[in-house]
Formats: C-alpha cells, sequence, structure tokens
C-alpha cells in the first residue's frame, strides 16, 4: 500500500514544515517523492544538522536531506534565477538532489520580481507583504497574458526566441503594468529592466536549470509508481488566498491540503494518507495584516533567535503571538473537514515545534493536552535538527 503525508501550516507560516517534512521522510524512508504542491521560491523551509549544516529549502522538498526526489506540481512556480542559486548553495551542505517539474508549472523572471518590489515600495506603509521573488506578479502576468509561457514550453526555445520574449515582458509588458498601477517607471528601473545583460543571464539559468531537471506531463503517470509521497505545502492555512476577511494579507495560492488530498484521491489503488498540521508553541506572522494574538517577543522568550527569518526590506521583521488554540483549531478542523470528504480514511498529525523556547508549554495559557484532542498521532520536537 502506498503512504502518503501532507504536510501543513496551522497558521501563517514559518511553522517548522522543514523540519516536520524531514521527519516523515526518516519515519517512512527516505525513497520518497516529496511534491511542492503550492507558492513558489518565497517558501524558506529550513533543515538543520548536529553536525552544523543547515540549509533553507526553496525549489527543493525538505525531504531531499534524506535522499527525497522533489517534484514541483503544477500549482508551484519556479524561478530558475533562484533555483541555480540553490542549487549552488546546496553543494555546501553535500546534497545534489533531483527536481521533477511539470510542464504547467508557470516561471517567474526577474522582471515579475522587478515589478514586485516596485510596487510594494510604492505602497509605503500600506504594504501587503511581499517577500521580493515576484510570486504574485507571476500569477498576475500568466493571469493577464494568454501567451505566458509555462515551464514545459521553455525546451522548445532558442536563445534568440526567448530573448525576444523577455523583450516583450520587460519593454511593453513591464512598464504597462505599472501604468495600471498609476505607478510611473524611473529610468533607473527601466534602464535595469532592458539591459541586454540581465536577459542573456536570465536565459543562461532557464538552459542550467532544464538541463538540470526532469519535465513531466501526467501527474498520475509520474507519481503512481512511488510507493512514498510526502506533500510538502508552502505558508499556512491563515494565508490562503481564499481567506477573504484578511484580505489583501494573503498568499496568491491555496495552503491547505484540499489540494493535495485530490492528488492523492487521483492515483490507482489504496493510499494510507495522513495530513500533518505544524505549529510553534507560540505563533508568528512575517510581513503586514492582522494578527490578533500579536505581542512583543520579549513576552514570550526574549533569548529566542529565528536565523532564517531575518529582517528584509520586503518583509521587515518576525512578528510574534501567542498561541491562539481557538483559532488555530478552528482552521485546521475546517481543512481537515473537507479533506476528509475526498480521502474518507485521512488520519491527523499535530507537530508541535520549538518547545525548548517555551519550557515545553504552549505560550499563553492554553494547554497541550486539550490542543492535541481530535488528533490520531502526536509528533513534540524541541529541537531543530533531523533525527541521525
Amino acid at each position: 500500500m502506498r503512504q502518503a503525508v501532507i504536510v501543513i501550516g496551522s497558521s501563517y507560516g514559518d511553522e517548522g514544515k522543514g523540519l516536520a517534512a524531514a521527519l516523515s521522510a526518516k519515519r517512512l524512508g527516505g525513497n520518497c517523492l516529496n511534491v511542492l504542491i503550492n507558492g513558489g521560491a518565497q517558501r524558506g523551509h529550513t533543515v538543520e544538522w548536529r553536525d552544523g549544516r543547515r540549509h533553507v529549502f526553496h525549489h527543493f522538498g525538505s525531504a531531499a536531506a534524506l535522499g527525497g526526489v522533489s517534484c514541483a506540481d503544477e500549482d508551484y512556480i519556479v524561478n530558475p534565477l533562484l533555483y541555480c542559486e540553490e542549487r549552488e548553495k546546496l553543494k555546501d551542505v553535500g546534497l545534489r538532489p533531483e527536481l521533477t517539474v511539470s510542464s504547467r508549472c508557470r516561471v517567474s523572471l526577474p522582471w515579475d520580481m522587478m515589478l514586485g518590489q516596485i510596487i510594494e515600495e510604492s505602497r509605503g506603509k500600506a504594504r501587503h507583504g511581499s517577500c521580493g521573488c515576484g510570486i504574485f506578479e507571476t500569477v498576475v502576468r500568466f493571469r493577464d497574458c494568454p501567451g505566458a509561457l509555462r515551464y514545459g514550453d521553455l525546451y522548445r526555445l532558442s536563445e534568440k526566441e526567448f530573448s525576444e520574449y523577455a523583450r516583450d515582458v520587460s519593454g511593453s509588458y513591464m512598464p504597462k503594468r505599472l501604468r495600471e498601477m498609476g505607478i510611473k517607471m524611473d529610468e533607473k528601473w527601466r534602464a535595469a529592466a532592458e539591459r541586454e545583460e540581465l536577459i542573456r543571464r536570465t536565459w543562461m539559468d532557464v538552459e542550467s536549470m532544464l538541463e538540470s531537471t526532469r519535465v513531466f506531463e501526467s501527474w498520475t503517470d509520474m507519481a503512481s509508481p512511488w510507493r512514498t509521497l510526502i506533500f510538502e505545502a508552502g505558508q499556512g492555512l491563515a494565508l490562503d488566498e481564499g481567506n477573504a476577511e484578511d484580505f489583501p494579507y494573503l498568499t496568491p495560492s491555496h495552503t491547505t491540503s484540499l489540494v493535495s488530498a485530490r492528488r492523492i484521491a487521483s492515483l490507482p489503488g489504496d493510499t494510507a494518507a495522513e495530513v500533518d498540521y505544524v505549529t510553534r508553541t507560540y505563533l508568528t506572522r512575517h510581513g503586514p495584516g492582522p494578527f490578533p494574538s500579536e505581542c512583543r517577543k520579549e513576552e514570550i522568550n526574549a533569548e529566542m533567535e529565528d536565523r532564517t527569518n531575518v529582517p528584509n526590506p520586503h518583509q521587515q521583521r518576525l512578528r510574534y503571538g501567542w498561541f491562539d488554540a481557538r483559532r488555530v483549531r478552528e482552521r485546521v478542523f475546517g481543512d481537515l473537514e473537507a479533506s476528509r470528504r475526498v480521502l474518507p480514511g485521512l488520519k491527523a498529525r499535530l507537530t508541535v515545534t520549538h518547545l525548548n523556547e517555551t519550557g515545553g508549554e504552549l505560550a499563553g495559557g492554553d494547554r497541550l493536552d486539550e490542543m492535541k484532542k481530535g488528533f490520531d498521532f502526536l509528533t513534540l520536537s524541541d529541537s531543530p535538527y533531523i533525527p541521525e
């Protein structure tokens, strides 16, 4: 029988999904297909080894740390520039993981990244919370431009054809998009966007990514031979694009377990599946937007340090909040109910990370023994390291 785990962030992301996915790979055996089900290179899932090595996974699943093969499903957005940077960094931790990419994947280009940064900067104090990776602008471009090239289309291009496509994006689409937003494109950005050197460099990144990855057309044909699947979602349930209550401070993708459940249900044969809801012992949020239980980090633990979510000019500082069991349980069990309509036998796991930072308790007064009710399995982690 096939085994499958769906790793989901229970709140606003940054919960420890990288550790949870690596733990699942260890528990089920490293030989797995690790599916990136949503988002793009803005995801940052950290895996740390006891010998001091650490890597923040973006284009690869965290199970790659134990030999898993990564798979970018059709809703994942690839970015050749950031992929090539990450592949080089992986050599520093002794990894050369495999990546298989759906031909339907949308492709982020440097001009999407520029657009996102220009638009976010123009909002001033009314920022939406961009990561600077161009994810939302990629979604908009593919929505508005029927001829936008997906990953499978890139295989058929010559350098000349790609250069023409890139010039159209940089010289025509980019200023048009800014005009629609009421933003004047200054000469500094225009000169940067239209540099021939940037177009040439982007083509080199595209070529390199195409040469080092495999592409698939059919999900069923690609996934069916695998006996172990780990679906690793980006961001968290509270940031799902369908969460109208918190619009526009959301991510442009579905962060729920439902897409993964449908993927599993489409495969032939039986699958023993579980969804793993991950949370810290406190809540975090990157970027602006509603955060009902927000507090100062010092109120939880002044000494704790987050090496992954460092301050940056786009999302600024990581925000902290007390654990809110009522809201977390509402999100989690609402999500579980929807996915169980597709996979009636779906089990539920609760993974709680960062226990070492709060003395083994949930920060804010909620009790762990109450929080875990309704889950089939419980994983507790007071260590950031994957097991030996």
